[in-house]
């Protein structure tokens, strides 16, 4: 009884330590952001304010802005998914958060003199960001989750649709670049980061309903090529634009237009209807409630 008294407070204990270390987390974040801002170099010499250097400055900002806030998204997708913590993840989440703490001086060294060493010190705190917040989103998720389904579920939420070695050498040649162009592999610094952050966003919006499809759906769809996803989605959105079109009181043209649709995808990706309507989950109930709405007015 009391072996089982104190696996229950542990449990509870274990909650409310995800809870504040997500506060924590978030807290820390913000203030990192703050101080990004706050360190920018912007220099005024006799009244004039030096518009290369400010223009510079400002782009390594959203740089480091895109980077850290895609960080922190990743971050709360990933202790979204759990309910708990071990102190292992609470060891790993410092850690990542005592190296992300350290991006708004390196940014500031390569903005005031983007030279071989302060591009090369930038890159490699990048990589080890990287590495330490990809072990800590592992080990979290893979307390929570066995299968393999969930598990890749869980990494394209977190991560996008994306090479998770990939990353590694880009960033592995980018500091290689950075010591015989710095500035070159500066630019890239700033191209990655958002061309990611905006591409990680429309993949995850893309993917936010993959958790409630059924058991053959889910996989069925988890096993698709990046092309066919994307032929898929590109589907969707010509089907709902027909929709969109339609009378709110034109049932047939709804019907006809869901039927061509169906027919389309179920030839183009061998699936059935029912696995479509399943990847449909969340389009195809926005229209069924568009559609008795129309028959109530």
């Amino acid at each position: 009884m009391m072996v089982l008294t104190m696996i229950t407070w542990g449990i509870i204990f274990m909650k409310k330590l995800k809870k504040r270390l997500d506060a924590f987390s978030d807290a820390i974040i913000a203030i990192i952001i703050t101080i990004i801002v706050l360190e920018l170099p912007i220099h005024v010499v006799n009244g004039t304010v030096d518009y290369v250097q400010l223009f510079r400055s400002v782009g390594i900002y959203i740089v480091s802005f895109c980077f850290v806030a895609n960080l922190w998204y990743q971050h709360a997708i990933t202790f979204e998914e759990v309910d708990h913590v071990t102190n292992r993840d609470v060891v790993m989440d410092l850690m990542f958060l005592m190296l992300l703490s350290l991006v708004p001086t390196f940014t500031r060294l390569m903005s005031t003199d983007p030279i071989r060493s302060t591009v090369m010190l930038y890159g490699i705190l990048y990589l080890l960001i990287t590495i330490v917040f990809h072990r800590l989103a592992n080990g979290v998720i893979k307390n929570e989750y066995q299968s393999h389904e969930d598990l890749h579920r869980v990494y394209n939420n977190i991560y996008g649709n994306r090479n998770g070695g990939l990353i590694y050498i880009i960033i592995v040649a980018l500091i290689i670049l950075g010591y015989f162009a710095p500035r070159v592999a500066m630019v890239m610094y700033i191209i990655i980061p958002i061309r990611s952050f905006l591409a990680n966003a429309r993949e995850r919006e893309e993917l936010n309903d993959v958790g409630q499809m059924s058991a053959a759906g889910r996989k069925q769809f988890i096993n698709m090529s990046d092309r066919d996803k994307m032929r898929y989605s590109r589907m969707v959105r010509a089907y709902m634009n027909k929709i969109r079109h339609l009378p709110k009181d034109d049932e047939a043209g709804r019907e006809a237009a869901w039927k061509e649709f169906s027919r389309q995808a179920t030839k183009e990706f061998n699936v059935s209807e029912e696995v479509l309507s399943s990847w449909f989950h969340r389009y195809y109930e926005a229209m069924i409630h568009q559609h008795k709405q129309g028959l109530h007015q």
